[in-house]
């Protein structure tokens, strides 16, 4: 079996973006890698940058954060000042 991957960097900002903007159909997994030195708040397209009922998964600077997540599954990401850099990758 082969399986196909495709990844992006995706340049974040205090608004909540999709990871990634468009998802891989028929994705089985997506991994997302903070790259940058702030801490990124992963969620539901509500998500916060803060610690809040909203404020969704943190990922630490740095930190790598893989799931199993099929294509009709939207993930967003936000941080709380600035603008960071986050690695994904999907795979099917």
């Amino acid at each position: 079996m082969y399986w196909t991957i495709t990844s992006q960097i995706i340049s974040l900002g205090v608004t909540a973006s999709k990871l990634p903007p468009t998802a891989m159909e028929g994705r089985k997994y997506l991994t997302i890698q903070n790259l940058g030195g702030v801490t990124i708040y992963v969620g539901n397209t509500f998500v916060t940058a803060n610690t809040t009922g909203t404020g969704g998964f943190q990922l630490l600077p740095k930190a790598t954060w893989s799931e199993l997540y099929t294509d009709n599954v939207d993930i967003y990401g936000v941080i709380a000042t600035g603008s960071s850099q986050v690695y994904t990758e999907e795979g099917k």
